[in-house]
């Protein structure tokens, strides 16, 4: 599926060959205007990305820069293509929504469809900011790429890096922030956190490739045993910033780890070079146990009973895990899948048959990731059960089952989660 890149493409595209001139629609004097109701709504939700530079490709900042692509704008927000956003939010509550609400989407199309109409600058309600990322408080530790890499394939390129861990004692992560480069090219960074165990592993396929870093797509490499030991220490997209863990807890990093850092390039024109950056706070204190935990069918990654018919729609895992002995607190939740990938869920079923939705994307789209994190978060307790749903279209005359090639598919829940025992 390729719903979000090609929302992009169709508007800069637009924007360049002049074929979303502005609509042609009757004036309408009751309709909404730039200055006095769009303008707010589009400096919040949209500039984040559309500025200068920037991943979106093209500004929206100006009434000129909107007005020339405001067909483009209302099919896009109107179809919910963007701003990029695959939660249901009737699911749960997200802090990190930037999905538009339905007035705002209305207020949009009546704009366009009412001729969009700059409006008096003095109708503003003055400026809106766009919504500001968080930042760390301090930063212990920067990690970046060893040397600049240029992407070489296009419009998409996955490529692995890998960081030292410099600690020689047991330390725990409290947070982390990504610092792109080069922002109008990197889509997604995934940082992982290699074991030592597995660390010469990943050390070879850096090696096997002459060029900064290693082709990966699915996950950052590695047989599937090592994959099983492999943890995500969190994600980033265009918007996001720092991710800090609960009060009093971290993620625990052993002396010889490494990060394996996954970068998405994305880029409709040649490319430039990018030095992308981690930063982490770190506590040599012992902390509570926090972890990014995956969850999935131990069964599938061994390549048994996640199979996906050639030629089949609505194919549906579930993979179910009942807590027996401690409770734990999810705080955020992710899905991955592959490209065939429809629609995910996670719910927990408590004890006593009661439901909870967790998080659900009902239009998966492989190119737009995002961890979702719950305004309230989640005790699991023991007795209760959590679900884990993927649904796939194969359109192929292949099979597919799990595996890390753009063939193969995934099923996987991440969670940042807690717990104090």
């Amino acid at each position: 599926m390729r719903t979000a890149p090609l929302a992009l493409v169709s508007l800069a595209l637009a924007a360049c060959d002049g074929s979303a001139n502005p609509p042609a629609n009757p004036l309408d004097p009751d309709a909404p205007t730039w200055h006095a109701d769009v303008a707010p709504i589009v400096s919040r939700s949209c500039a984040g990305c559309h500025v200068e530079g920037a991943i979106g490709g093209f500004p929206l900042i100006t009434f000129d820069d909107a007005r020339t692509i405001a067909n483009p704008i209302r099919d896009s927000v109107q179809s919910r293509r963007m701003p990029p956003w695959g939660a249901d939010n009737d699911c749960n509550t997200y802090e990190n929504n930037r999905a538009l609400t339905q007035d705002e989407v209305d207020t949009i199309v009546a704009w366009v469809d009412g001729g969009a109409q700059e409006g008096d600058p003095a109708d503003s309600p003055g400026p809106v900011a766009p919504l500001t990322p968080p930042t760390l408080d301090r930063v212990d530790l920067s990690l970046s790429l060893a040397e600049p890499y240029t992407p070489q394939a296009s419009p998409d390129d996955y490529r692995c890096f890998l960081m030292e861990w410099p600690y020689e004692e047991r330390v725990w992560v409290t947070g982390y922030e990504v610092v792109p480069d080069n922002a109008a090219i990197v889509h997604h960074v995934i940082p992982f956190l290699i074991d030592p165990d597995d660390a010469e592993e990943y050390r070879a396929l850096d090696a096997a490739d002459p060029a900064p870093g290693y082709p990966c797509y699915g996950g950052p490499g590695g047989d599937i045993e090592t994959l099983i030991n492999t943890r995500w220490l969190g994600s980033w997209a265009p918007g996001g910033g720092a991710r800090t863990m609960p009060e009093g807890y971290g993620v625990r990093v052993k002396p010889g780890s490494l990060i394996a850092v996954q970068l998405h390039y994305y880029s409709l024109t040649t490319p430039g070079p990018d030095q992308t950056q981690v930063n982490l706070r770190i506590s040599e204190t012992e902390l509570g146990w926090a972890d990014v935990q995956p969850w999935t069918e131990v069964a599938w990654v061994l390549g048994l009973g996640m199979e996906i018919p050639a030629n089949t729609d609505d194919v549906t895992h579930v993979f179910e895990y009942t807590e027996e002995d401690s409770p734990f607190t999810l705080h955020d939740l992710a899905l991955h899948m592959h490209t065939m990938g429809q629609s995910g869920e996670m719910r927990v079923i408590r004890q006593n048959g009661d439901e909870e939705c967790l998080v659900s994307v009902p239009r998966w789209d492989f190119n737009w990731q995002t961890a979702y994190a719950l305004a309230e978060p989640v005790t699991v307790n023991p007795g209760d059960t959590v679900r884990l749903t993927c649904t796939w279209d194969n359109p192929t005359d292949e099979d597919a089952a799990w595996g890390e090639g753009t063939g193969d598919e995934m099923c996987l829940g991440i969670t940042l989660l807690t717990s104090d025992d």
